[in-house]
């Protein structure tokens, strides 16, 4: 019972006037809002409540492990209302998320010896120039031998002890729908800025212990590698920062949310570039263009694997191989082979198919690479200059807007100046 977590203390106002609230029949984790007075076209209201949250033992890439935390999907977040209506949904593994756009301002108070990462512009001179001297940190894990009767116990302090002073640190960024931070005490901070082609300028951060520091050590330009390709090729990044924080082992994998990413220890820097490159590409279609990912997977997930296969071959040539030790493996032939054992035994589905339809197994290999695939096949029809162009005003009309599959199709085919009919019935076929 003590490694789970709850939100509760919940108490919505509407322009300070307590509202009633409905539980959802099925999920514990929605809440309908019922407004004291209609609001009308043009009008505004303010809707606050306050709400304290227990942190669980890292669930679903969230809460702490031991006193080092990451704090995502912890504070109430209103559904998003678009032209097909309402979408309350719970939070899930698969399928993820579909958030709205706001502005945000974050205030975050901890020991004064913890290193923070989040979303948005840190807003804290004197803590900028703080993590910028962390590049140096180094710390080992304590051992102190206890004697107790007559017996000797050893005991591994695992984090430095937390500093009596506090600190108050604020973070601010507009135009996202996401707000996640990261703190712990071990993290080397490196920052460095990345220059785009129109000159402008982003600053870009990586956080690690120094235990990963031998992997970790060249990410900051992983980081700056990932945003000027994905620049380049889709549209410029919108915001001022980029970050890349190392996780403990239970948080698995990576996770992506705007402006940070958070990636589990991996020992290899080629993996590590792949996953970076990967995670932060997320920004553009989970993030910028914030399509629904629970209904449409294949829009965030499938065109960001399209990217990932073009990164990795302007990173490794055509071959497109990531080296793990002294092997290599060409993830894309392992991934053919396990699709097409999939679709040789009809258990395939459509690349068009709702996240929670997915199998497990068909979530990745379609929603992921055969998406992929799929655009490869449409690049080759219209040509990748018209591919790329078409991205780009694709991308520049529906940042922030929410975008579904018909508006994708729309502008493939207002630009390349082609019917698209025969090549998108294939994301509704096995």
């Amino acid at each position: 019972k003590e490694d789970k977590g709850y939100i509760n203390r919940l108490d919505f106002k509407v322009n300070d006037i307590t509202a009633e609230t409905e539980d959802h029949p099925q999920h514990i984790d929605i809440i309908k809002l019922m407004l004291p007075s209609p609001l009308v076209p043009g009008q505004k209201i303010k809707i606050t409540t306050p709400f304290h949250v227990k942190f669980p033992f890292n669930f679903s890439r969230g809460g702490h492990d031991g006193e080092s935390y990451q704090v995502t999907q912890w504070y109430p977040k209103p559904a998003v209302y678009d032209r097909s209506g309402w979408h309350p949904m719970p939070y899930l593994d698969q399928g993820e998320f579909y958030s709205e756009f706001g502005s945000f301002d974050v205030t975050i108070t901890v020991p004064e010896n913890y290193v923070v990462a989040a979303t948005g512009e840190l807003q804290n001179i004197e803590e900028r120039e703080w993590l910028k001297a962390r590049k140096n940190f180094s710390w080992v894990p304590e051992k102190k031998k206890i004697k107790k009767g007559g017996s000797t116990k050893t005991i591994v302090q695992k984090f430095p002890i937390s500093s009596q002073n506090i600190k108050t640190l604020r973070f601010r960024q507009d135009r996202i729908h996401d707000f996640a931070w990261f703190a712990d005490k071990r993290f080397i901070v490196d920052h460095d800025t990345c220059k785009l082609t129109s000159g402008k300028v982003i600053d870009v951060f990586s956080y690690y212990t120094p235990e990963q520091q031998p992997y970790w050590k060249n990410t900051t330009r992983f980081i700056k590698d990932a945003i000027r390709t994905r620049s380049s090729w889709i549209g410029e990044y919108p915001y001022s920062t980029l970050g890349v924080v190392q996780g403990p082992e239970s948080f698995g994998g990576g996770m992506e949310y705007p402006t940070i990413t958070v990636i589990s220890p991996i020992a290899d820097e080629s993996m590590l570039d792949f996953v970076i490159a990967h995670e932060i590409g997320h920004n553009w279609f989970y993030g910028i263009l914030g399509s629904n990912e629970r209904q449409y997977p294949w829009m965030d997930e499938g065109l960001n694997t399209y990217y990932d296969n073009r990164y990795s071959q302007w990173r490794h040539g055509d071959k497109g191989e990531i080296k793990f030790g002294s092997s290599h493996i060409r993830l894309k032939n392992a991934e053919r082979i396990l699709f097409e054992t999939k679709a040789a035994f009809n258990k395939d589905q459509p690349i068009n198919t709702s996240s929670e339809k997915f199998t497990n197994d068909n979530y990745n290999l379609t929603a992921y690479y055969k998406t992929g695939a799929w655009l490869e096949y449409l690049e080759s029809q219209i040509g990748r200059e018209a591919f790329d162009r078409a991205m780009q005003e694709y991308y520049g009309k529906w940042q922030f807007r929410h975008p579904q599959p018909s508006d994708f199709k729309s502008v493939m085919e207002q630009s390349s100046g082609r019917n698209l009919d025969s090549v998108f019935a294939w994301i509704d076929k096995k």
